[in-house]
């Protein structure tokens, strides 16, 4: 069990370095391509329908492949071929396709980390494992800001994504020997799975925070561009926004054995909020900084805490559905968020739409009080 727990932050950080340091870079690789914004929206839409896909197959894929260590070693040989793809792209297709198979085996990767937390951790950690898994994603997003969008930039397309996608594949092999396998097969699943009303509005107000929450990472990245921020530039305010928040995970981890989780879930909310008015209303170095600050606190700390509620809400042998379909409802709402950019661009700003978004998000922040 000791090295079980740290054995997944390990991949589950490495995985994360990769994927949050591309995330930020992302649009402006394909707007390089002569994409237009609402061309980009729709790819990032396509992407994130593939990362959902494979989130909502999570299960499937478990009851068909019961070894953990063994299914996660080919997803990460297939992510490998996937990345070296997106590096040598020669246009906007294929890149597409790389990018879209890509995400669709990283959905089912992310989604196993939390289900099998919920397996390996003890009853009286799992608020602060669940904290530690969800810093996975913020130390991610702080080394790979600093390190990808540089990497790319310098070594040039073809050789970063070749190094990430050898990485990814090494990475994986300290899984072997971690004991996830019998750790996860110890416990027979059941059927009769229901999402409950408490669910419901679970997935509905903190998936409105998680589409703004992309929304605005969109928006911040293009919005910079048109600011003439070059790519180190835009990778460096995700990376500071991260560090910033370094701390915040763990500790909304520690505090959810003690305090409400709705509150905490509530700050959340407020916080992605404040970010997309913020976004509408100033375009200085600091108020980007700000931004993405204030975005980290929703995509970082509600992650830990919605997994604890589901923790809570559900026995150990409903896990995997209950944690999938938390899962997948945060890819789902990403996808809303890009087909939000998508239809909209065009008819209205990114700043009037980060003004619209921050209103949608105080009326989500005041049903999750009183609904949940």
């Amino acid at each position: 069990m000791k090295r079980q727990v740290p054995a997944l932050l390990f991949v589950a950080t490495i995985d994360r370095i990769i994927i949050q340091g591309i995330y930020p870079i992302l649009p402006v690789m394909i707007a390089n391509l002569g994409a237009s914004k609402k061309d980009t929206g729709l790819f990032m839409t396509v992407t994130y329908i593939a990362v959902a896909s494979g989130s909502l197959l999570t299960p499937a894929f478990l009851r068909r492949y019961p070894s953990v260590n063994k299914m996660s070693v080919v997803i990460s040989l297939l992510s490998a071929v996937a990345l070296i793809g997106m590096g040598v792209f020669p246009g906007f297709w294929v890149l597409l396709l790389a990018t879209s198979a890509y995400w669709f085996l990283s959905g089912i990767q992310i989604n196993v980390y939390s289900i099998i937390m919920s397996h390996i951790s003890p009853p009286k950690n799992i608020g602060p494992n669940f904290g530690l898994l969800a810093n996975t994603i913020l130390v991610g997003s702080v080394v790979g800001c600093f390190a990808i969008g540089p990497l790319i930039h310098h070594w040039g397309a073809v050789y970063a994504f070749a190094l990430f996608g050898t990485i990814t594949i090494l990475s994986r092999i300290a899984l072997f020997g971690a004991g996830f396998d019998v750790a996860y097969s110890g416990v027979k699943q059941v059927s009769g799975f229901q999402i409950n009303r408490k669910l419901w509005v679970l997935l509905i107000t903190l998936n409105v925070g998680i589409m703004l929450s992309f929304l605005g990472r969109f928006n911040l990245s293009l919005i910079m561009k048109d600011t003439n921020s070059n790519i180190d530039d835009i990778s460096y305010i995700f990376a500071w926004g991260s560090a910033l928040a370094f701390p915040l995970p763990y500790l909304f981890g520690l505090m959810a054995k003690k305090v409400s989780n709705k509150a905490l879930l509530f700050v959340t909310l407020i916080s992605v909020t404040a970010s997309m008015y913020l976004l509408s209303a100033s375009h200085t170095y600091t108020s980007f900084l700000m931004v993405s600050f204030l975005i980290c606190i929703m995509t970082y700390c509600s992650r830990g805490v919605s997994q604890k509620i589901i923790y809570d809400m559900y026995p150990l042998n409903q896990q995997t559905k209950a944690q999938s379909a938390l899962t997948s409802a945060n890819w789902i709402a990403a996808i809303a968020g890009f087909l939000v950019i998508g239809i909209t661009t065009g008819s209205i700003s990114l700043e009037t739409l980060s003004l619209i978004g921050s209103v949608i998000g105080g009326v989500a922040g005041v049903a999750l009080l009183f609904l949940l």
